[in-house]
């Protein structure tokens, strides 16, 4: 009994004191009730705000950056270059692609089959038959007007051609007339009369072009089959100096590397910018089991001097020194030592044409030519090519035997 009238006390104390607390809790006065939610409104409102201040300003950001990175991008009507040129476009890949592709045609090479081939053929031995489809590859239409228009390609795709047909864009095939070819450079340049409303390829200036940078190739790989093909890759080298065989035997090639896939076909199309611009023209690719992604294309700087010549002459007519070279960075070296070679830069010259009579001899290292610094045989090739013609002089230094010489040659015509 006690026990219940106890618990009986104990909750009653319980709820009284809670009656307490809550009349305690009520007493706050009505005005700070109504204070407090409107506090709470501002708080929110100026949150609000400064979010969408903050927001705003972001935005901005965003702009301001999107307006300075504009600043390069040329005008519409601006001409063509490179991304070094400052003169990029405001197109898209596929714009500029659509854009430039009416310039990339394709080039078929037929020749007469006779002798034995006329026999399988249903002829009789030695007479000659209409010219057959031998091989296709790709040209660049880089010149036009109302009458005709001008286009590049390689010297293996056109060579031993006994007509030449163009395939144009439209799927138009047209008779071309041969100009003339550069065996060296692998390059030949071709005309087709006509107007086709075709706008010409126009020129980066590939000596700016820098490794990394972004380009495609265009053209026709494995025939006109899958013709206007585009891949993409980036510049792997800016300058590569190779052995190259060719139909009048081995020279040297400067070459642009890229890892975009060029396969058989593709020989004389364009290598170009994101601008549209062509950088090069693919010339060969290494073709190894063990080997991907290894192409190069010929200069377009380069390109564009020997069209020049074939143009004006016919023919591209160089001046000779009469010595084989190699550059000493490409020296390995091991070998190095055993040549005595006293300097890391220079040329080496590797043989030497007794007829040429220049004064040099063979492991004579030059180092400056008409007081230019020389450090790779692409130095020497590129000055007496651009700047120099057979019959000019040039003064040459050279080491032999740990001294500096000098001597001065008088070029000759390149047979």
């Amino acid at each position: 009994m006690d026990q219940n009238q106890n618990g009986d006390n104990s909750n009653l104390n319980q709820t009284s004191s809670n009656d307490y607390y809550y009349k305690k809790k009520n007493k706050i006065p009505w005005y700070q009730s109504c204070l407090i939610p409107f506090l709470s409104g501002i708080i929110g409102a100026v949150l609000i705000l400064a979010l969408y201040i903050g927001g705003t300003k972001i935005i901005d950001v965003v702009n301001n950056y999107n307006d300075e990175a504009n600043i390069t991008k040329a005008p519409a009507n601006e001409k063509g270059g490179n991304i070094k040129d400052n003169k990029s476009s405001n197109k898209s890949v596929s714009k500029m692609i659509e854009d430039v592709s009416p310039s990339i045609v394709g080039v078929i090479n037929k020749q007469k089959a006779s002798g034995i081939e006329s026999f399988f053929g249903g002829k009789s031995s030695g007479e000659s038959s209409d010219p057959q489809e031998s091989g296709t590859g790709t040209g660049v239409i880089y010149q036009s007007s109302d009458n005709s228009s001008y286009i590049v390609t390689n010297n293996h795709v056109i060579e031993g051609a006994n007509e030449i047909e163009v395939r144009l864009h439209n799927d138009k095939s047209v008779k071309a007339e041969l100009v003339g070819t550069d065996v060296m450079t692998d390059l030949a340049v071709l005309k087709i009369d006509g107007d086709y409303n075709i706008e010409p390829i126009k020129f980066a200036d590939s000596s700016k072009v820098k490794a990394g940078e972004t380009v495609f190739a265009l053209g026709n790989p494995l025939g006109v089959e899958f013709a206007n093909s585009v891949t993409q890759g980036i510049i792997s080298s800016e300058e590569r100096t190779m052995d190259v065989q060719t139909s009048d035997g081995v020279t040297e090639a400067t070459v642009i590397q890229t890892d975009a896939a060029i396969n058989p076909g593709n020989s004389g199309g364009a290598l170009i910018d994101l601008n549209g611009n062509l950088i090069g023209i693919n010339s060969m690719k290494i073709s190894r089991p063990d080997v991907e992604g290894i192409g190069f294309a010929i200069p377009s700087n380069e390109v564009n001097n020997i069209i020049k010549d074939i143009m004006d002459d016919g023919k591209v007519t160089r001046p000779y020194i009469g010595i084989s070279m190699i550059s000493i960075e490409d020296i390995p070296s091991q070998y190095r030592k055993e040549l005595k070679l006293t300097t890391d830069k220079g040329v080496y010259i590797s043989e030497v044409d007794e007829k040429a009579n220049n004064g040099l001899k063979k492991d004579d290292v030059i180092t400056k030519v008409d007081n230019k610094d020389v450090t790779e045989v692409s130095d020497i090739k590129n000055y007496i090519y651009n700047e120099k013609k057979p019959g000019d002089k040039i003064t040459m230094k050279y080491i032999r035997d740990g001294k500096e010489h000098s001597t001065k040659i008088t070029l000759k015509e390149q047979n």
